[in-house]
């Protein structure tokens, strides 16, 4: 296919998912639109080259460690403090269901399956990119597939529960407001001054130009890299990004939201997913039609694995079953659509202003936080693990 054929085709794809994302209110993400896309596509009228064609597949994975140094400055040191047990409850069903799944559906599906499905159902895109990685690496096309297919599966089982389980929890912050039982008071924000830990002076603003902005993210971009080949792989580079991302946003040298500064969030964002969608081209129906019983195996025991951490974890902490489980399950799908689903049922379940604001900050912060711990860090961390029991 023409390079600027099979580029035009990768934004009309896009393009589409978003008015598709925006007309079903996130339940149908741009990212599911593009999976089946691709997939149908590679199995009817596109060539199995039609991505590699378009040349963002030379530059996928060196934007893809561009992008988790991004997310490490998106994140705030003081947001976690204060939002703690969010962190902790985030963090603990993700990892229930990340090495639930590893340990007890290795009893009932091949290994393979079990080890490549834990990460990617408690984590999404760059978990998924981890473990395709690991299954290439051992020649496991089949698991490459299966690791896509995840990704397409989990949206349609995340977005569902977790608009219920806000919505009931809505409802229940709107009857203790109308008993008068509930302090009105909302929660302030994280704090937006500098941070303590600053001490690199910023560059002038003349001089802070989008090229530099890249070409420091480049730069810890490949010092990651190098750390994590130090260490013969065990460390995966993604993880050092996005841990380089978060501390040197702190001490001053990245800047926040790098990418968003640079104007390169469009380009960036485009070129991450085209490792996942190429895993589509080996995918025929007849290795679909054999991985539905290890999707269901995984799905299910991810899913019982989720219900039971967050929950009990939450009852610790004095959250309610509903929004423990909401928290747990943004492990599906990620910030932001967290934070598009926190106010979209702030807006549903509120009959005024005053109450649309007051359940919006009592939905909005806690599902930001866990979004950004479950797919942004822990899955990613876990991933790295399991990786190398592939």
């Amino acid at each position: 296919m023409d390079s600027l054929f099979a580029f035009t085709l990768i934004f009309i794809v896009y393009a589409l998912g978003d008015a598709v994302a925006t007309k079903t209110k996130g339940v149908i993400s741009m990212m599911l639109f593009a999976f089946v896309f691709y997939l149908i596509g590679f199995w009817t009228f596109l060539p199995s080259t039609a991505l590699q064609d378009s040349g963002f597949t030379a530059v996928s994975n060196a934007l893809v460690c561009l992008l988790m140094v991004h997310i490490g400055t998106t994140i705030k040191l003081r947001d976690f403090v204060e939002q703690w047990k969010t962190v902790v409850i985030a963090l603990i069903a993700c990892a229930g269901v990340c090495f639930g799944i590893c340990l007890i559906a290795t009893l009932f599906i091949d290994r393979g399956y079990a080890l490549v499905g834990g990460p990617i159902l408690s984590g999404a895109i760059v978990a998924a990119l981890i473990m395709q990685e690991a299954a290439q690496a051992i020649g496991r096309e089949d698991l490459v597939v299966f690791a896509s297919v995840i990704l397409v599966v989990q949206n349609f089982i995340g977005i569902p529960i977790a608009s219920l389980c806000l919505k009931s929890e809505a409802k229940r912050l709107k009857a203790l407001i109308t008993g008068g039982d509930l302090d009105r008071t909302v929660e302030n924000g994280a704090a937006q001054n500098k941070s303590a830990l600053c001490i690199i002076p910023p560059i002038p603003a003349k001089y802070l130009s989008g090229n530099v902005i890249i070409a420091k993210l480049a730069i810890v971009s490949v010092i990651s890299t190098v750390i994590a080949n130090a260490t013969d792989g065990k460390l995966n580079k993604l993880v050092v990004c996005l841990v380089l991302g978060v501390l040197l946003k702190e001490i001053g040298f990245l800047e926040e939201s790098s990418i968003t500064k640079a104007n390169g969030s469009v380009f960036v964002m485009a070129a991450a997913p085209i490792a996942a969608f190429i895993g589509l081209v080996n995918a025929t129906p007849q290795m679909l039609l054999g991985q539905l019983a290890p999707l269901a195996v995984v799905v299910v025991i991810g899913l019982i694995c989720l219900a039971v951490s967050s929950v009990v974890v939450g009852k610790l902490f004095h959250y309610s079953w509903q929004m423990s489980t909401a928290l747990g399950t943004s492990a599906l799908f990620g910030f932001p659509t967290t934070y598009i689903l926190a106010n979209e049922i702030a807006c549903s379940v509120g009959e005024n202003e005053a109450e649309q604001n007051y359940l919006r900050s009592k939905l909005q912060p806690h599902m930001v936080i866990a979004g950004i711990v479950t797919v942004s860090i822990s899955s990613v961390i876990f991933a790295g693990i399991v990786a190398n029991w592939l």
